[in-house]
């Protein structure tokens, strides 16, 4: 069966950057620990953030869950929790903080604010590479699209720009934004003549900030950039957040045919919703999921995805043990596509 562009939607994780040079959340976690042990700027959070490490883990080992990734967006999603202080919907149940966030939190909580501010910068200099050389492996789908020579769409979870900054020296992708503005609109996307990739930035990017509360592309890395972090947030019914994440599921419950996820953890429940609602309704729809084993068991893993998807067949789901730069430069074509096109159970291949 020949495949096009509608037929496959690609959602990239972490992992698909890591050989770009930009860490995981759970290095970014190993690398604050770093920091705050050996850099004077961020010695003075030290105690603060091992009190809020315990207690992301002790919350955890409350609820059973002694296998949970301790990593640098949550570590940012109960900072901005706390920060809200009296603001926050909760704060009229709880009666009064802990003791000991309040003597480490510091005078209106300064200590929580500034150490929050130290991290978004630090997250920047991670996320905005000054060069994106080692992202070339992108230009893979720039290739892909030559091939399939329809518009494609691309979900990422990431804040980075590899995949603009290298697909688009010779593609045209779709962001969302009106040129002679910078400001995002939805109706830039009903436009389709001439793209070859709609990117939906599902949790925010590096170079967007907000301005009297309608969103902007910048033409540089912002101090301050529109990211999301936390469900709560990730579930809000403000564009492109919203609009984004109808797109995902009209996309996965209507045209697409695989769902090619790339260094994923399937950490993110609203979009593992998607997912499982999506393949559990359609037996014809396959996932292929592309992250290295590293050694671990390919069952285990297996089992992993099933259980975190809900899913019920396992002849949807088609294991990749490679590396994103690998997949992308080595197996990501349109004959490959085209090779693991599914069909509903019951119906035998042509």
């Amino acid at each position: 069966m020949e495949i096009k562009g509608e037929h496959l939607l690609f959602l990239l994780g972490a992992g698909a950057s890591v050989d770009a040079g930009i860490p995981i959340s759970n290095q970014m976690v190993n690398n604050i620990e770093d920091l705050i042990v050996k850099h004077d700027d961020w010695k003075p959070y030290k105690d603060l953030y091992f009190y809020l490490k315990s207690s992301i883990n002790y919350s955890d080992g409350i609820l059973g869950k002694f296998n949970e990734l301790f990593n640098v967006e949550r570590l940012l999603i109960v900072i901005t929790e706390i920060e809200k202080r009296e603001s926050n919907i909760m704060y009229p149940f709880i009666g009064t903080w802990n003791i000991r966030l309040l003597d480490l939190a510091g005078n209106n909580f300064e200590n929580i604010k500034k150490f929050h501010k130290l991290i978004r910068k630090q997250l920047n200099e991670w996320v905005g590479l000054r060069s994106y050389d080692d992202a070339n492996y992108f230009q893979s789908f720039s290739s892909l699209s030559t091939d399939v020579g329809n518009l494609m769409k691309v979900f990422t979870l990431n804040y980075d720009m590899c995949f603009e900054n290298i697909v688009g020296k010779d593609k045209t992708i779709e962001l969302g934004f009106t040129k002679e503005t910078n400001e995002w609109h939805q109706s830039n996307f009903e436009n389709i003549e001439g793209k070859h990739y709609n990117l939906y930035k599902l949790h925010g990017s590096i170079d967007w900030y907000l301005s009297e509360e309608k969103l902007h592309k910048s033409q540089k890395i912002e101090s301050e950039p529109e990211l999301i972090f936390g469900i709560q947030h990730k579930m809000t019914s403000v564009d492109p957040y919203f609009y984004y994440s109808s797109v995902l599921r009209n996309s996965c419950f209507n045209e697409a045919k695989i769902i090619v996820v790339i260094g994923y953890s399937y950490a993110d429940d609203y979009v593992n919703v998607i997912l499982s609602q999506a393949l559990n309704s359609r037996t014809e729809l396959r996932i292929i999921n592309v992250a290295p084993l590293f050694g671990r068991n390919e069952k285990t893993e297996r089992d992993f995805i099933m259980k975190r998807l809900n899913l019920k067949s396992e002849n949807q789901l088609i294991n990749i043990d490679n590396k994103a730069k690998d997949f992308m430069t080595n197996i990501m074509n349109k004959e490959f596509f085209e090779n693991n096109i599914g069909e509903p159970e019951g119906v035998p291949f042509e």
